[in-house]
């Protein structure tokens, strides 16, 4: 009887800079994440400017979520943050803190913000477990549903 010598590879996942080219796959995730999606325009408006950093992370080039954020001098502010529903919970949303986080410590950044909904408890989670603490609460900072946020920061340099 003859083996099957076959080898099986497991694809890896990748991090990169974001592309226009991209926003189609991007569109359809922030469309399934978020109750108040952003729209086109304000993707390309944020690719476009020279304070912010886009990444997304694909396997096999299908797209599985994207990090955004603003920095000035020593701060980052992470404007958007989502992984695909399907890969939800497999450590996507980490790697692409890990990889931002790690790009720019080089860069003198110390400090991170964000907002997230105070009924985001997976997503508070997640900042958690790298360091971002409440530091304040945004009121009916989502007016679509009048929800609060809760505004977190990562100090690097304590």
């Amino acid at each position: 009887m003859e083996r099957d010598n076959a080898v099986t590879t497991y694809a890896e996942d990748i991090i990169r800079e974001m592309r226009e080219d991209d926003l189609i796959d991007i569109l359809e995730i922030e469309n399934r994440s978020f109750i108040s999606p952003w729209m086109r325009r304000t993707f390309e408006e944020t690719i476009e400017s020279p304070i912010s950093t886009n990444s997304v992370i694909e396997i096999n080039s299908e797209i599985l979520g994207y990090i955004m954020l603003y920095s000035v001098e020593d701060e980052a502010h992470i404007m958007n943050l989502a992984v695909h529903p399907d890969y939800r919970g497999r450590g996507y949303a980490s790697k692409l803190i890990t990889r931002t986080v790690s790009c720019f410590v080089g860069k003198n950044v110390s400090e991170f913000f964000l907002e997230v909904r105070e009924g985001n408890i997976n997503a508070q989670r997640l900042y958690t477990k790298f360091g971002f603490k409440g530091i304040g609460k945004r009121k009916r900072y989502y007016t679509e549903t009048n929800e609060d946020a809760l505004l977190m920061k990562l100090s690097l340099h304590q």
